[in-house]
């Protein structure tokens, strides 16, 4: 159904002013020509006693309303209450007034909506913009640009230096790897025919080759740092896999102990996951129903080293205080259960039947002065402990975990936007995720959470589930009801009543906390700095459970249809490992950003023009005469723009004409990249964004503030990287160098050359191909030497004539080795990577 415009809504409000006119017509004539005047029945005044005593009741009299008159109109009426339907004609002209009132309240929400949407024309925008100040910040955009140009070069420069450090570290680890294992490498047939009877021997053992590895550490580096894949996948697991998958999700790839970065990371995806899983419930209470996930998530969250660490300092001490080291107390309020241990203790301690009467019911029980004697200080004393509670946790509130804090303030902020959710309905969402899923299960089971070390007896734990009972009824502003076994709890509902105003405040102070960015000091440009790559710990069984769930629910999970991240990943793997229980293990894995070059597209690219386009064409708008507004057609951008060219010609404003001119270049490209509707040719849509813009130029002025201190820290902190990089290099090459002089003969006498012929060479399969002469092979002969350690020269020799010459470095075969290259391709010769290498072993490398 279309929305009504304002004219219809102001038609629809109409009043016939004939009514009212020809009412005041009436009583003049009425007044002025007494011959004429028609007497009023004993029935027609009966029916306007009845309808003024009914409107009365209603509140409507002339006293009691204060309503002005409307501005457009000025209706008048004899004040005299002597002339007929006098109290009407006050209901009539108050009704007109009222519907006045309402038009203007109407026209000022549909205007306020619109405001609001963004959904104005051009000359409304500058109107807004001539009532604020020109911003002296304009160029705050281009230094934003420029920021984000300087970090695309920092950030590919660092990414050059990454890839030198990283080939000098792994060719250091292949140099210290063969040189511990020559030996088993001259041996390298019989080490074959070892491992292929191990293999047959241990045939469950598994294990992941460098590529598998290397994908893996992929996979799971993009579900650390890229949240929506988690946040979705987290909706569609059964119920029977969800606590195994919430354990690797929030424990395993998050960690257990606090860090700034993971914490980030984690409440990213909750933020992701929280809104999800909002938009499908109607409201804030349906959150806490069983299907539902965040719940789930939040619970595993809350086991988490920071959460134990404040159960363990805050909760642990109230507990053995007043309940685990007290073993006389009994807080067993129930006083049926208390007539009946009464009876019992008689009876034990006399030897004979006690003669209080067994059948009496629950009413007649209360009633007995021996059962509220031993009620009352009971009643006393839960209290006493449920106070010691209440203050340990109010006056905690700055312990309590940052994460769980924010969680309730996304909940909060969810809430109030989609279900205009009251205070107290929040609040007892709020109460259910702090106290019943986090503190009350410590309270309630303090061992299983391991807060304490003590056993707990059957009465300690009777206690504490009553304690926890009152706290909870607490923490969700609710009382005990006169039902069930919660009658026998109603004495402490005064209690409760009278902290249910601290709880409400503690609630509203809790969700009081600062962004993740701003409260860790981490945000998406960190990445871009850390000095070592996050590591995780992992079971193969996760990553399998893990791989499966990727694959079977890929399609639902894609951000895009083609080159999603999370499919090219998915491609490059094998299929998923089969895990049984035996040949479960643990694995490190450290996580690699297979696309850091994105990073580099995402700073630099069209929303970076997008926000350049914005910004001029608000200037464009500040300089040019207000635009006629048109009632029947939609404006023209283009036609705006090309005007403000003109007119920036004609009035030798070289600026505006430039800006212009810019901005209809800019909106092609913006087309292209699909940053704007190519579909909508009078840029509708872009029009309504600036307006958002003008209307929130505040807010989006302290946004650009932040980004821009942001970058300048990110610069900062890639500059100080690169210079880490750079030390790193010249550490790494020391340090190479250094183990390559392993590599050089222990008794530091020149060697002699090897000589070797070339069929003897063609006949071990080290010469795969050669531009030799097939007449010259049998004299050919390679003598090769090692002055150098870790560098072997080989001259070829015909005869006695050199035919050539040319060196190998031993790191670079081994780097071709580790890489799987098969060849090494020459000037005029092609060698067998592996079988040069260990020809080189047995003739050099073996008296190391």
């Amino acid at each position: 159904m279309e929305p009504k415009t304002h004219q219809e809504l102001m038609m629809e409000l109409e009043i016939d002013d004939e009514d009212v006119i020809l009412l005041e017509d009436e009583d003049d004539n009425s007044s002025n020509s007494g011959d004429t005047k028609t007497p009023i029945s004993e029935a027609a005044l009966a029916s306007k006693t009845t309808l003024m005593n009914s409107l009365r009741e209603k509140g409507w009299n002339s006293s009691g309303l204060n309503i002005e008159k409307p501005h457009s109109k000025q209706y008048s009426y004899k004040d005299d209450k002597s002339s007929p339907w006098f109290e009407e004609r006050q209901v009539i002209a108050t009704l007109y007034r009222c519907r006045v009132l309402l038009h203007e309240m109407m026209y000022a929400k549909l205007n306020e909506e619109r405001l609001l949407s963004g959904n104005l024309c051009v000359c409304e925008i500058q109107s807004l913009l001539n009532t604020q100040k020109e911003d002296v910040e304009t160029d705050w955009i281009a230094e934003i640009q420029e920021l984000k140009r300087n970090m695309v070069s920092e950030i590919r420069r660092n990414h050059l230096l990454e890839r030198d450090v990283n080939k000098l570290d792994k060719r250091i680890a292949l140099l210290i790897k063969h040189r511990s294992n020559i030996k088993d490498l001259l041996l390298e047939q019989n080490k074959k025919k070892d491992k292929k009877k191990k293999g047959d021997d241990k045939a469950e053992y598994i294990s992941l080759d460098q590529k598998q590895l290397e994908s893996y550490q992929n996979l799971f580096y993009l579900l650390q740092t890229e949240p929506h894949y988690l946040a979705k996948l987290v909706t569609m697991i059964q119920a029977d896999q969800m606590e195994d998958f919430l354990d690797t999700v929030i424990l395993t790839l998050f960690g257990d102990a606090f860090s700034p970065r993971e914490e980030f990371l984690i409440l990213s995806l909750f933020r992701l996951a929280i809104g999800q899983e909002m938009s499908r419930i109607k409201s804030a209470g349906d959150l806490l129903s069983v299907d539902s996930v965040v719940p789930k998530m939040i619970i595993t969250y809350t086991r988490r080293k920071q959460g134990h660490e404040f159960l363990k300092q805050i909760i642990a001490p109230i507990l053995e205080n007043n309940v685990v080291n007290a073993p006389d107390l009994n807080l067993e309020l129930n006083a049926v259960q208390v007539y009946q241990n009464m009876i019992s203790e008689q009876e034990i301690q006399t030897g004979a039947k006690s003669t209080l009467n067994r059948g009496l019911g629950e009413d007649q029980i209360i009633q007995l002065k021996e059962v509220q004697q031993i009620l009352e200080p009971r009643v006393e004393k839960c209290i006493q402990i449920c106070e010691r509670f209440f203050t340990g946790i109010i006056q905690s509130l700055n312990r309590l975990p940052y994460g769980i804090r924010w969680i309730c303030k996304q909940i909060q902020n969810i809430s109030q936007k989609n279900f205009n959710s009251t205070p107290d309905e929040i609040a007892k969402v709020i109460g259910y995720f702090v106290y019943y899923r986090f503190i009350n299960l410590a309270i309630v089971t303090p061992d299983a959470f391991e807060i304490l070390d003590k056993e707990l007896s059957i009465t300690s734990r009777k206690n504490l589930v009553n304690i926890a009972k009152v706290l909870q009824n607490l923490f969700t502003l609710k009382t005990f009801q006169n039902q069930g076994s919660e009658r026998w709890m109603q004495p402490l509902n005064n209690w409760i009543l009278s902290k249910t105003d601290i709880v409400r405040q503690y609630f509203e102070d809790l969700v009081q906390v600062t962004d993740p960015s701003e409260y860790l000091r981490v945000d998406k440009y960190n990445e871009l700095t850390l000095k070592l790559n996050p590591v995780v710990v992992i079971s193969l069984s996760e990553i399998s459970q893990t791989h499966k769930l990727l694959i079977a629910n890929l399609n639902s999970l894609k951000m895009k249809e083609k080159e999603d991240q999370l499919e090219l990943i998915l491609k490059s793997l094998p299929s998923p490992l089969e895990v049984v229980e035996e040949n479960d293990r643990e694995i490190q894995l450290t996580l690699i950003n297979r696309f850091k070059e994105h990073i580099e597209r995402e700073i630099s690219t069209s929303a970076s023009l997008l926000s350049e386009t914005k910004e001029l064409v608000i200037m464009v708008f500040r300089s040019i005469p207000i635009q006629d507004k048109k009632s029947d057609s939609k404006d023209d951008l283009v036609a705006i723009l090309k005007y403000a060219s003109k007119y920036g010609a004609e009035n030798n404003n070289a600026q505006l004409q430039n800006n212009a001119e810019k901005i209809l270049v800019n909106l092609k490209k913006l087309e292209q990249d699909g940053s704007i509707q190519s579909a909508d040719p009078q840029y509708e849509s872009f029009i309504r964004a600036i307006a958002l813009e003008v209307i929130n130029r505040q807010e989006i002025r302290e946004q650009q503030r932040k980004e821009r201190m942001r970058l300048t820290i990110a610069l900062r902190d890639l500059r100080k990287h690169q210079s880490y990089l750079n030390d790193q290099i010249q550490h790494y090459t020391s340090y190479l160098k250094d183990v390559l002089l392993h590599y050089g003969p222990k008794d530091k006498k020149k060697s002699k050359p090897i000589k070797i012929s070339y069929k003897e060479l063609a006949k071990k399969g080290i010469i795969v191909e050669s531009d030799i002469p097939k007449i010259s092979h049998s004299a050919t002969s390679f003598y090769i030497s090692s002055d150098t350690p870790g560098i072997f020269d080989i001259d070829a020799r015909i005869g006695v004539a050199t035919a050539g010459s040319l060196s190998l470095s031993l790191d670079d075969l081994l780097d071709k080795s580790s890489a799987g290259i098969s060849v090494l391709k020459l000037d005029n010769i092609v060698l067998d990577v592996n079988m040069t290498l260990h020809l080189l072993n047995r003739h050099f490398l073996k008296n190391i």
